[in-house]
């Protein structure tokens, strides 16, 4: 079964302790639970492949603290958590734009900016990027919340 957007079961979402993962990462507007009011569906939302039991979970914008008014706004920099083997690899991913195509309004490539872990004991880093793409791939622009936006979407890597 491959990588497919959807949203987090509230089962799924308390095993995984999404809220504060969510939190750990997501330093503008509200935290986790209240958050979840302002999207259209009150649920957290994943890239899952459910018979590897890995996903894919994104946690927002790295934030600044080198900004013109002086204070945190976010960076260029998101970050992403990929579960696998029942452990979590914080990825810190930007995107460049790659200029809109025809059959494309919306067309970019990722890049790492850092990965952590780099490895885990049973499987390597290229096995891992070779997963993260695979879910990016699917994921696109903002997984089941942009169903629209992410029909209109390419996406590469520079990795």
């Amino acid at each position: 079964m491959p990588f497919v957007n959807e949203y987090v079961s509230d089962e799924d979402a308390q095993k995984y302790d999404l809220d504060n993962l969510w939190n750990k990462y997501y330093f503008t507007g509200l935290k986790m639970p209240e958050a979840l009011t302002y999207f259209e569906v009150h649920q957290h939302s994943w890239c899952v492949n459910k018979e590897q039991g890995y996903w894919l979970f994104y946690c927002g914008y790295v934030m600044s603290e080198e900004s013109r008014t002086g204070y945190p706004e976010p960076s260029n920099k998101e970050v992403f958590i990929l579960h696998v083997n029942d452990q979590n690899i914080e990825f810190i991913l930007t995107r460049n734009s790659l200029g809109a195509t025809d059959l494309y309004p919306i067309h970019y490539c990722w890049n790492i900016v850092s990965m952590a872990p780099s490895c885990l004991p049973n499987m390597s880093k290229e096995k891992l990027l070779t997963i993260l793409k695979e879910a990016l791939k699917v994921y696109k622009n903002s997984g089941i919340r942009d169903l629209e936006g992410n029909a209109e979407s390419l996406v590469e890597f520079n990795f």
